[in-house]
């Protein structure tokens, strides 16, 4: 009974909350003047309509939690009260703490599966996925090693032609001042 009392505050509380945050002006929002515009901040005086729907914001949440928390220890005094705690069937997770406990099944149809050797293929398959990666992280190793390595010779290459074109370069242009210094001399006279 107690529980459905909470329960509706709790939904009502929560309405409330939504609404007071919504009709609040903050930075750019407009969704005061939904209820009068401008004119809405003298219904509740000279301040205007921040201070009350800022107190009564603040006021409603914290009777949310207030609920919250009833609600959760009403619940949990109930189901500890009612006995089924102890009756609780809580599946694999349950099991995880006795030591002495027959294999696990698993409902299929009439019969069941004993499900007790999917741990260790579960461990098995994590073993082989963690070799697979190691692996996998081994190549990419080799294959940046051996990139580097085609990166450094092509940048070696690539020097060693820019070397070669600028010194034909520069031949070329001695060449043309030689030729031109030439064709001065043969104008001079």
């Amino acid at each position: 009974m107690t529980i459905n009392f909470l329960n509706i505050a709790q939904v009502l509380v929560a309405v409330a909350l939504i609404i007071f945050i919504l009709i609040q002006r903050g930075p750019g929002a407009t969704a005061g003047s939904a209820f009068g515009g401008g004119a809405s901040g003298t219904v509740f005086g000279a301040k205007g309509s921040g201070s009350f729907l800022t107190k009564s914001t603040a006021i409603l949440a914290t009777l949310f939690f207030i609920i919250t928390m009833l609600i959760a220890i009403d619940a949990r005094d109930t189901y500890a009260a009612s006995g089924e705690a102890a009756n609780q069937d809580l599946g694999v997770i349950g099991t995880l703490d006795s030591d002495n406990q027959e294999p696990a099944m698993v409902p299929e149809g009439d019969g069941a599966i004993d499900v007790s050797g999917v741990i260790d293929a579960v461990e098995q398959a994590g073993d082989e996925v963690q070799q697979t990666a190691e692996q996998t992280g081994d190549a990419i190793k080799d294959a940046a090693t051996d990139a580097q390595d085609v990166m450094v010779e092509t940048a070696d290459q690539a020097a060693q032609t820019v070397e070669n074109a600028a010194e034909e370069v520069a031949e070329k242009i001695k060449e043309t001042v030689d030729k031109s210094d030439e064709d001065s001399d043969d104008g001079d006279q």
